[in-house]
């Protein structure tokens, strides 16, 4: 039996604990890692690919964003 992947990145814990924004790596990373759960490692169009203005690639982003700061958009006091 394969080891199964960790659905919680250590981006997101960094970011809860630390009580910050996500850097744009981390953001880069955690998008990633959403598109390779979404799609599969083997997906013709992997997160890489994308155009830079693709609707998949956006959404992956806000999903992301949402994700490391619990909205998908910043608050203006962070």
């Amino acid at each position: 039996m394969k080891p199964q992947q960790t659905t919680i990145v250590p981006e997101m814990i960094d970011c809860i604990a630390e009580d910050r924004s996500p850097s744009a790596g981390e953001l880069f990373r955690v998008a990633d890692h959403i598109w390779t759960d979404l799609r599969g490692p083997r997906s013709a169009f992997s997160w890489g690919e994308l155009t830079q203005d693709s609707s998949e690639r956006l959404l992956t982003l806000r999903a992301a964003q949402a994700a490391l700061a619990g909205t998908a958009f910043s608050s203006p006091n962070r």
